[in-house]
């Protein structure tokens, strides 16, 4: 009998390697910067090697963190882009001008790194976010565009320290658990990513921004905070939903405050070809499936999953004059009750699935739940089921919405990905 291989052995493969990082999902959350401090340094901290941007927020740092790697990448810079959690292909976390990270790459460094992720019992974002860094500084990009997981203060890519900027594209209530459970405290939380003579770019409601200021002055940001009257209409953002604006505004008024020379029209052509450069998926995205297009239905992906997310949703749709039939999975931990008032605004159907994460709500409970809401609901099971249950009942002129979680959208991706 062939003795079995252990996990540091070089007979592992990338898939295996892979599993072993996934793993660490189960250890749980750790937020604080001594542990990716350390693991960094054993890599020779790697984070120092290029220039960042670091964007937090509780919605849009995903379409914001893509359009600066858009536009950048457009000028000519060799722009790496982390952001998370990924939809299909955890490799999607990790990009340099729009192409994933090499399995050779992510098996190599998980072999040579994982005696230290043991040591420290580092997490899996921490270990993710150090691949990443390891990876931008051998490749030696430009600038890469960093994204924070949860929060911003606390968070492993805060180890970063001298970015070109940092930003805040937004703040609601979310993971309250983690962050507080006020605004206030949310946005102390996303300002801790400032850093001292950096600008600070921040698109928040002028409530919380006194809270932002206060945060600057305390380590000498350059704070600047984004203003809607600029609105550049020559510019329309290749992302649908008005909400789209606002995070081009965020964008537009990030890369003036850099220090990185920039060509108008090249950015121009950047931004508007934010998908093709960076591959950002499921943005209100309007996905061909032909199981769908063949019965004169359209099939709409959109990974917003906390209400501001919704009201977002609601404000397209309404705009559109279109009502769609919403195929929905949540996480536990989202207030359904504001969600489904969001809801209310422009569906009357809904298809409830369960994505397969221990994080996802009872598709029979969220049912229930939206029944006594009044929707017309249906317990749709797993996501490809309630996929099948869409089809089925598809005529002309439908619209379906898959959404409520990038776990959800992620699984049908993976069973129908057309990239």
């Amino acid at each position: 009998m062939s003795k079995k291989p252990n996990r540091l052995s070089p007979e592992l493969t990338y898939q295996q390697r892979l599993d072993e990082l996934f793993k660490l999902e189960f250890t749980g959350m750790k937020l604080g910067l001594d542990n990716i401090r350390d693991l960094l340094a054993t890599l020779d901290n790697p984070h120092r090697k290029f220039n960042s941007i670091h964007v937090a927020g509780s919605n849009g740092k995903g379409s914001v963190s893509a359009m600066l790697a858009a536009a950048l990448q457009a000028n000519g810079y060799k722009v790496g882009l982390y952001t998370s959690p990924h939809l299909v292909d955890f490799r999607e976390r990790v990009k340099i001008n729009g192409k994933l990270v090499p399995k050779h790459y992510v098996s190599n460094f998980l072999k040579t790194i994982w005696n230290t992720v043991e040591e420290l019992q580092a997490t899996f974002f921490e270990v993710t976010t150090a691949l990443a860094f390891q990876y931008f500084a051998d490749e030696k990009v430009d600038v890469a565009i960093i994204e924070t997981g949860l929060g911003g203060r606390l968070d492993a890519t805060n180890a970063l320290e001298h970015p070109l900027a940092t930003v805040v594209t937004s703040i609601s209530l979310e993971h309250t658990q983690f962050l507080g459970n006020t605004l206030e405290a949310i946005a102390g939380e996303k300002a801790g990513i400032f850093k001292k003579g950096s600008p600070a770019i921040v698109n928040v409601i002028p409530e919380l921004r006194s809270v932002f200021s206060d945060a600057g002055k305390k380590v000498a940001a350059v704070l600047q905070f984004v203003d809607h009257k600029e609105s550049n209409s020559e510019m329309p953002s290749a992302l649908n939903g008005s909400h789209q604006e606002s995070n081009l505004q965020t964008v537009l008024t990030t890369l003036s405050a850099i220090t990185l020379p920039l060509d108008q029209n090249k950015t121009i052509e950047g931004i508007q070809n934010t998908i093709k450069l960076t591959g950002l998926r499921a943005r209100l995205e309007d996905y061909p499936d032909l199981r769908f297009t063949s019965k004169g239905a359209k099939l709409i992906l959109d990974v917003g999953h906390n209400p501001d997310a919704f009201k977002m949703l609601a404000e397209y749709f309404i705009k559109m004059k279109i009502t769609p039939i919403v195929i929905l999975g949540l996480a536990s931990d989202k207030d359904r009750t504001i969600i489904f008032e969001q809801l209310h605004r422009f569906a009357t159907k809904i298809i409830c699935v369960q994505a397969n994460t221990h994080r996802a709500v009872s598709s029979i409970v969220l049912t229930e739940e939206a029944a006594t809401f009044g929707f017309d609901s249906i317990d749709g099971s797993a996501v490809l089921q309630g996929i099948t249950i869409a089809i089925q009942m598809a005529v002309a002129g439908d619209v379906f919405l898959l959404c409520g979680s990038h776990f959800v959208v992620g699984e049908y991706l993976k069973e129908f990905n057309k990239l």
